[in-house]
Protein backbone atom coordinates (compact mmCIF):
# COMPACT_ATOMS: atom_id res chain seq x y z
CA UNK A 1 0.00 0.00 0.00
CA UNK A 2 1.10 3.42 -1.17
CA UNK A 3 1.29 6.37 1.48
CA UNK A 4 0.32 9.78 -0.73
CA UNK A 5 2.49 12.47 -1.04
CA UNK A 6 -0.11 14.43 0.88
CA UNK A 7 -0.45 12.15 4.14
CA UNK A 8 3.31 12.33 4.18
CA UNK A 9 2.77 16.12 3.85
CA UNK A 10 0.41 16.42 5.95
CA UNK A 11 2.07 14.11 8.60
CA UNK A 12 5.10 16.28 8.93
CA UNK A 13 2.68 19.32 9.46
CA UNK A 14 0.86 17.96 12.35
CA UNK A 15 4.11 17.38 13.98
CA UNK A 16 5.21 21.08 13.68
CA UNK A 17 1.61 21.75 15.28
CA UNK A 18 2.40 19.27 18.38
CA UNK A 19 5.59 21.06 19.08
CA UNK A 20 4.02 24.18 19.78
CA UNK A 21 1.61 24.27 22.46
CA UNK A 22 -1.87 26.38 22.19
CA UNK A 23 -1.97 27.53 25.48
CA UNK A 24 -0.66 31.04 26.67
CA UNK A 25 1.81 31.70 29.64
CA UNK A 26 4.58 32.20 31.23
CA UNK A 27 6.50 32.22 34.36
CA UNK A 28 7.24 35.26 36.35
CA UNK A 29 9.10 35.67 39.40
CA UNK A 30 8.11 39.04 41.32
CA UNK A 31 10.98 40.43 43.50
CA UNK A 32 9.12 41.30 46.64
CA UNK A 33 8.04 39.75 49.65
CA UNK A 34 4.33 40.26 49.50
CA UNK A 35 1.96 37.45 50.33
CA UNK A 36 1.11 35.44 47.08
CA UNK A 37 3.96 36.94 45.01
CA UNK A 38 4.27 34.97 41.74
CA UNK A 39 7.26 32.82 41.59
CA UNK A 40 7.72 32.60 45.33
CA UNK A 41 10.94 31.13 46.77
CA UNK A 42 12.77 31.87 42.97
CA UNK A 43 13.79 34.62 43.73
CA UNK A 44 16.70 36.17 46.56
CA UNK A 45 18.82 38.93 47.87
CA UNK A 46 22.26 37.79 48.88
CA UNK A 47 23.87 40.30 50.93
CA UNK A 48 26.94 40.01 53.83
CA UNK A 49 25.52 38.43 56.88
CA UNK A 50 22.43 37.19 55.80
CA UNK A 51 21.34 40.68 54.98
CA UNK A 52 18.07 41.87 53.21
CA UNK A 53 16.89 43.95 50.68
CA UNK A 54 14.20 46.94 50.79
CA UNK A 55 10.81 46.62 49.38
CA UNK A 56 8.00 48.69 48.42
CA UNK A 57 4.56 48.31 47.33
CA UNK A 58 4.80 51.37 45.38
CA UNK A 59 5.14 51.30 41.72
CA UNK A 60 6.90 54.82 40.97
CA UNK A 61 6.95 54.97 37.04
CA UNK A 62 2.68 53.95 35.83
CA UNK A 63 4.17 50.62 37.01
CA UNK A 64 1.85 49.07 35.27
CA UNK A 65 1.78 50.72 32.64
CA UNK A 66 -1.87 52.18 32.11
CA UNK A 67 -1.59 54.36 29.60
CA UNK A 68 -0.13 51.31 27.05
CA UNK A 69 -2.68 50.45 24.00
CA UNK A 70 -3.87 48.21 23.77
CA UNK A 71 -4.49 47.36 27.31
CA UNK A 72 -0.62 45.30 27.95
CA UNK A 73 -1.45 42.43 30.57
CA UNK A 74 0.18 44.01 33.24
CA UNK A 75 -0.15 43.75 37.11
CA UNK A 76 0.16 45.47 40.02
CA UNK A 77 4.05 44.62 41.16
CA UNK A 78 6.10 45.66 44.39
CA UNK A 79 9.50 45.86 44.18
CA UNK A 80 12.97 45.49 45.75
CA UNK A 81 15.29 48.08 45.62
CA UNK A 82 19.11 48.34 47.03
CA UNK A 83 19.80 46.14 50.69
CA UNK A 84 21.48 46.54 53.09
CA UNK A 85 24.55 44.41 52.45
CA UNK A 86 28.29 45.15 51.68
CA UNK A 87 27.52 43.84 48.37
CA UNK A 88 24.15 43.53 46.96
CA UNK A 89 22.91 41.09 44.28
CA UNK A 90 19.28 39.93 43.24
CA UNK A 91 19.43 36.20 42.27
CA UNK A 92 16.36 34.63 39.89
CA UNK A 93 16.04 31.02 39.68
CA UNK A 94 13.76 28.76 36.77
CA UNK A 95 13.86 25.06 36.07
CA UNK A 96 11.19 23.89 33.21
CA UNK A 97 10.94 20.53 34.83
CA UNK A 98 9.84 22.25 37.98
CA UNK A 99 8.56 25.61 37.63
CA UNK A 100 5.00 25.21 35.49
CA UNK A 101 3.66 28.53 34.06
CA UNK A 102 2.55 30.49 36.70
CA UNK A 103 0.68 33.78 34.24
CA UNK A 104 -1.44 33.21 31.44
CA UNK A 105 -1.45 35.35 28.52
CA UNK A 106 -3.45 35.85 25.12
CA UNK A 107 -1.74 35.35 22.40
CA UNK A 108 0.25 38.19 20.78
CA UNK A 109 -0.30 40.42 24.10
CA UNK A 110 1.73 43.71 24.67
CA UNK A 111 4.81 43.70 26.85
CA UNK A 112 6.15 46.64 25.70
CA UNK A 113 5.66 48.84 22.55
CA UNK A 114 9.46 50.18 21.40
CA UNK A 115 8.59 53.10 18.76
CA UNK A 116 10.65 52.29 15.80
CA UNK A 117 11.21 48.86 17.09
CA UNK A 118 9.05 45.90 16.75
CA UNK A 119 6.66 45.73 19.29
CA UNK A 120 7.38 42.90 22.22
CA UNK A 121 4.43 40.50 22.65
CA UNK A 122 4.10 36.99 24.35
CA UNK A 123 4.67 34.38 22.03
CA UNK A 124 1.73 32.56 23.13
CA UNK A 125 3.28 28.79 23.96
CA UNK A 126 3.72 27.01 27.35
CA UNK A 127 6.81 26.39 28.69
CA UNK A 128 7.87 22.98 30.97
CA UNK A 129 9.81 21.63 28.34
CA UNK A 130 13.89 21.99 26.79
CA UNK A 131 13.61 24.89 24.26
CA UNK A 132 14.93 28.24 23.38
CA UNK A 133 13.36 30.75 26.31
CA UNK A 134 12.87 34.44 26.38
CA UNK A 135 14.13 35.98 29.19
CA UNK A 136 12.23 39.71 30.47
CA UNK A 137 13.03 42.08 32.80
CA UNK A 138 10.72 44.66 34.51
CA UNK A 139 11.70 47.61 36.98
CA UNK A 140 10.12 50.91 37.93
CA UNK A 141 10.80 53.86 36.30
CA UNK A 142 12.35 56.57 38.91
CA UNK A 143 15.45 58.94 38.49
CA UNK A 144 17.00 57.75 42.03
CA UNK A 145 18.57 54.79 41.31
CA UNK A 146 21.93 55.45 43.10
CA UNK A 147 24.24 52.34 42.43
CA UNK A 148 25.42 53.29 39.13
CA UNK A 149 24.67 50.67 36.30
CA UNK A 150 22.84 47.46 36.66
CA UNK A 151 24.37 44.61 35.12
CA UNK A 152 22.35 41.62 34.53
CA UNK A 153 24.07 37.76 33.71
CA UNK A 154 21.88 35.19 32.55
CA UNK A 155 23.86 31.71 33.35
CA UNK A 156 22.78 28.38 32.16
CA UNK A 157 23.56 25.27 34.64
CA UNK A 158 26.10 27.94 36.15
CA UNK A 159 27.37 28.92 32.64
CA UNK A 160 26.90 32.65 31.56
CA UNK A 161 25.53 33.18 28.51
CA UNK A 162 23.92 36.84 28.11
CA UNK A 163 25.44 39.58 29.88
CA UNK A 164 23.48 43.04 29.44
CA UNK A 165 24.34 46.31 32.03
CA UNK A 166 21.59 48.96 31.63
CA UNK A 167 21.58 52.81 33.29
CA UNK A 168 18.27 52.61 35.42
CA UNK A 169 17.77 55.56 35.40
CA UNK A 170 18.04 56.42 31.83
CA UNK A 171 13.85 56.33 30.71
CA UNK A 172 13.66 56.72 26.67
CA UNK A 173 10.35 56.94 25.47
CA UNK A 174 11.03 56.55 21.80
CA UNK A 175 12.53 52.47 22.77
CA UNK A 176 10.83 51.71 25.09
CA UNK A 177 13.58 51.65 27.33
CA UNK A 178 13.11 51.68 31.46
CA UNK A 179 9.48 52.99 31.38
CA UNK A 180 8.24 50.42 33.79
CA UNK A 181 7.48 48.01 30.55
CA UNK A 182 8.78 44.00 30.53
CA UNK A 183 12.25 44.39 28.70
CA UNK A 184 14.10 41.70 26.61
CA UNK A 185 17.72 40.60 28.31
CA UNK A 186 18.01 37.78 25.32
CA UNK A 187 17.17 34.36 24.92
CA UNK A 188 18.61 31.00 25.63
CA UNK A 189 18.79 27.43 24.86
CA UNK A 190 17.39 24.34 27.36
CA UNK A 191 18.89 21.28 26.21
CA UNK A 192 16.96 19.75 28.74
CA UNK A 193 13.24 20.48 30.52
CA UNK A 194 15.86 19.79 33.92
CA UNK A 195 18.66 22.38 32.84
CA UNK A 196 18.16 25.85 35.27
CA UNK A 197 18.65 29.23 34.44
CA UNK A 198 19.23 32.19 36.67
CA UNK A 199 19.50 36.04 36.11
CA UNK A 200 21.83 37.39 38.62
CA UNK A 201 21.77 41.20 39.19
CA UNK A 202 24.20 43.62 40.20
CA UNK A 203 25.35 47.37 40.68
CA UNK A 204 28.00 48.98 40.58
CA UNK A 205 28.08 49.82 43.58
CA UNK A 206 26.29 49.30 46.59
CA UNK A 207 23.52 51.54 48.32
CA UNK A 208 20.17 52.31 49.73
CA UNK A 209 18.77 52.42 46.08
CA UNK A 210 21.75 50.66 44.33
CA UNK A 211 19.26 49.42 41.75
CA UNK A 212 15.43 48.55 41.36
CA UNK A 213 13.89 45.19 40.25
CA UNK A 214 10.07 44.10 39.93
CA UNK A 215 10.85 40.86 38.49
CA UNK A 216 12.04 38.49 35.71
CA UNK A 217 9.74 36.40 33.40
CA UNK A 218 10.66 33.16 31.34
CA UNK A 219 8.37 32.36 28.34
CA UNK A 220 8.66 29.28 25.90
CA UNK A 221 9.61 31.08 22.39
CA UNK A 222 10.82 27.67 20.34
CA UNK A 223 12.32 24.05 20.10
CA UNK A 224 15.86 23.86 19.56
CA UNK A 225 16.16 23.81 15.99
CA UNK A 226 18.47 21.04 16.26
CA UNK A 227 15.99 18.39 18.10
CA UNK A 228 13.15 19.46 15.80
CA UNK A 229 14.81 19.49 12.33
CA UNK A 230 15.77 16.17 13.22
CA UNK A 231 12.26 14.62 14.24
CA UNK A 232 10.81 16.06 11.01
CA UNK A 233 13.68 14.16 8.66
CA UNK A 234 13.23 11.25 10.80
CA UNK A 235 9.71 11.16 10.12
CA UNK A 236 9.80 12.40 6.28
CA UNK A 237 12.28 9.71 5.66
CA UNK A 238 10.33 6.90 7.32
CA UNK A 239 7.48 7.72 5.14
CA UNK A 240 8.75 7.74 2.26
CA UNK A 241 10.81 4.30 2.83
CA UNK A 242 7.32 2.73 3.77
CA UNK A 243 5.89 4.54 0.47
CA UNK A 244 8.88 3.01 -1.42
CA UNK A 245 8.28 -0.50 0.11
CA UNK A 246 4.57 -0.60 -0.94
Amino acid sequence: MKTPPLVITRAIISIGLLATSTANAAFIIEANNLPGRRGEGNFAYTGASGTAASYSTASPGQLPATTDTPTPTFFTLGHAYGGNGAADEYTFTYSPATDSDNQSFAAGTLYNSLGASPDLTSTGLTGGAAGTYNVYRIHPSAPNVSGGNTTYQVSVNSTLVLTEIIDQNAADISTGRNMGRWEMIGSVDLLNASDSVSVTMTPDTSSFVSMRASGIMFEYAAQIPEASSTVLLGLAAGLLLRRRRG
